[in-house]
């Protein structure tokens, strides 16, 4: 018996140890002083964090240098160190836009907390700092700018350099909106540089084709362009054909016919003819605008295709994707003392007598933010891309959308714009009409996480292996035909020059790493057609046949399987490479109606006195779908206009 009882107490004694052990671990901000590392993978690759511990709390986190997207990461790699000191917890949201970057931090830290002897488990059950609404905050300037994307960057500069005292709005924590999530890809008629581009026989045939259509087809607002248009090409094939053709009304007739569609109703829908020539018309000033107020943004000479851009006019810029134009419009409007307003969400319009006078709107920490514009408040929220529901809703074209259908968009595009204008007396069009993306990331919905090059140099085959689409078609057309395959999947297939040239240990334009793509499956690498095929799951030798025979079409200058306008660079120099690619949700084309001074307009035809509008908010330019690389063109020329009219006080 006394035995037994010995044996009970040192079981009990064990217990007594392993129980004061775990209530230390719990005792939240315990921890063995020093300095701990850990790094965790974000977007771009390993995110190193440094945190040093006191042996009561967390007292610094460090971010060492990052693969991230400049711009879209900085807030997570910023706010979330400076939140969990703060509050000494892990229980801290992710930044909109930011998820992967935010999360390597979250998890860095976490592991930083362990090495340390803390609970992580505590802390992240831990409640932060709760935050407290402020007195009321109450301003005045000339223009107000609600939206800090490429629009509304470009209006705030615009307005500033026209000499209005100017206040941005944004609703994120960062500026960029979704250009800066974007490719970067800007379309415009440019005699200089697109010189040096050669003309494809397929392209002649296009040309051939806009003669032999009969003006009676074309609109009537459209169709005294349109005749301009074949005078032009009627001439240039009198001459020398071996340079690229392009002109503002080409720009202008392939707008207008890609936007040109009939939704699920009967109804048909095309572009307002005075917004979609004044795109076309000062895309390339604009261009040459924004780069003259930063003199480290260069344009680039080189001239190709984005997909669904349907002829080569796309341009960019010195530094890389959408982050290239919001970083020098940001620059710039700083140095004429724009007054950025962030974490700070408009909700109502002010209206006196018709007019619009100011903008009610609120803190994150849920402050009364209260300003007053003396000349004009310009809406750049963008669409609402980001909110299934709202694209359900108005939907006239898929009849296939779903609350859980992936979208490239940052989470803060979500329509807001929209609701309040139309609240103020704002008439609507083209709302039916949501753009998919079908290149996105079959995960994620994302434009990254994928190599490839020009649009003619892309070829699209499903899983059978096979080609299923001329890969220099609209995007509605691709994204239609894509939903049409095996699980609505298909992978861009490319060699090494034609794929954009990626190195192992390297990054895509989107700052993905090359290598951790590979390693998830976002892109697949072979040295040989067979061995590619068989890691995504095609049959060899179907694919092989197939990817031949293309490049037999390349070498004839014709396809003639799905009448490709423009063949690029045969598929015929290892490695080669394949991106698995879906459709998401990716532009909204319906908004508020505005005209081309950027005023929006009532139910009348009116203009609303003191309000303006700029970007993907606003409808009427692409109608029912929009053309590739014409979205940022969109951004600058309108909000450009949009800031000027403003500051004008129209």
């Amino acid at each position: 018996m006394k035995k037994r009882t010995g044996v009970l107490s040192l079981l009990l004694a064990a217990a007594i140890v392993l129980l004061a052990a775990g209530c230390a671990k719990n005792q939240t901000g315990t921890y063995t002083a020093g300095t701990y590392t850990a790094e965790k993978m974000g977007n771009g690759g390993m995110v190193p964090v440094t945190v040093e511990f006191t042996a009561k709390k967390i007292k610094s986190i460090t971010v060492g240098a990052n693969r991230e997207t400049p711009g879209i990461s900085d807030p997570a790699l910023t706010k979330i160190p400076e939140q969990i000191i703060k509050g000494q917890t892990l229980n801290v949201d992710t930044v909109s836009g930011a998820t992967n970057s935010s999360h390597a931090v979250l998890e860095a830290v976490a592991d930083c907390v362990e090495q340390a002897g803390g609970d992580v488990n505590a802390l992240r059950a831990r409640n932060g700092v709760a935050a407290e609404a402020g007195k009321d905050i109450e301003k005045t300037a000339d223009v107000i700018i609600i939206g800090g994307g490429g629009s509304g960057l470009a209006a705030a500069l615009s307005a500033a350099t026209n000499g209005a005292k100017v206040i941005l709005l944004e609703k994120g924590s960062a500026l960029g909106g979704n250009t800066i999530r974007a490719g970067g890809a800007y379309n415009c008629y440019d005699p200089v540089r697109q010189a040096s581009v050669a003309m494809d026989p397929s392209q002649i045939r296009e040309l051939e084709s806009i003669l032999a259509t009969d003006e009676s087809t074309i609109d009537a607002d459209f169709r005294p362009i349109f005749l301009v248009l074949k005078d032009q090409i009627r001439e240039y094939l009198k001459g020398d054909t071996s340079k690229l053709f392009d002109s503002v009304e080409l720009h202008t007739i392939q707008t207008y016919k890609a936007g040109k569609r009939t939704g699920m109703d009967g109804t048909t829908i095309h572009g307002d003819f005075d917004l979609v020539y004044t795109l076309t018309s000062r895309a390339l000033d604009s261009l040459e605008w924004l780069v003259s107020y930063d003199e480290n943004t260069k344009i680039l000479d080189s001239i190709s295709t984005v997909l669904g851009g349907l002829w080569p006019r796309m341009h960019s810029l010195s530094s890389t994707v959408g982050h290239g134009f919001i970083v020098p419009l940001q620059n710039s409007c700083e140095k004429f003392d724009v007054d950025f307003m962030l974490e700070t969400k408009a909700e109502e319009l002010v209206l006196e007598k018709g007019r619009v006078t100011g903008v009610i709107a609120r803190k994150s920490d849920g402050t009364k933010v209260i300003l007053t514009a003396k000349s004009g408040v310009v809406m750049t929220t963008g669409g609402y891309g980001a909110n299934p529901k709202m694209a359900m809703e108005y939907d006239n074209y898929w009849g296939c959308l779903t609350e859980d259908m992936p979208t490239t968009n940052t989470a803060l595009a979500t329509g807001d714009g929209i609701i309040m204008g139309k609240a103020a007396g704002a008439d609507l069009v083209g709302m039916g009409y949501i753009q998919l993306m079908p290149s996105s990331h079959p995960v994620t919905g994302s434009l990254g996480g994928g190599v490839w090059g020009s649009a003619d140099d892309q070829v699209f085959v499903n899983k059978e292996g096979k080609r299923f689409v001329s890969e220099y078609e609209s995007r509605d057309v691709l994204a239609k035909a894509a939903l049409q395959q095996t699980d609505g999947m298909f992978w861009i297939v490319g060699d090494q020059l034609s794929s954009g040239d990626p190195q192992l240990g390297g990054q895509n334009i989107w700052g993905n790493s090359i290598d951790e793509l590979i390693k998830d499956h976002s892109i697949y690498r072979a040295d040989t057609l067979e061995d590619l095929a068989k890691q995504f799951g095609a049959d060899p030798k179907v694919f092989v046949a197939e990817i031949e025979k293309y490049n037999s079409f390349c070498d004839a200058g014709e396809d003639g399987d799905f009448g490709k306008v423009k063949l690029g660079q045969k598929i015929d120099v290892g490695p080669f490479w394949a991106t698995p690619r879906k459709p998401s949700i990716h532009h909204t084309m319906g908004g508020l109606r505005i005209n081309s001074s950027a005023q929006v307009l009532d139910g009348e035809g009116n203009p609303i006195p003191g309000f303006y509008a700029a970007g993907e908010v606003t409808g009427g330019i692409h109608a029912g779908n929009r053309v590739g690389g014409n979205a940022i063109p969109d951004t600058m020329v309108f909000g450009r206009i949009a800031g000027a009219s403003a500051a004008a006080g129209l």
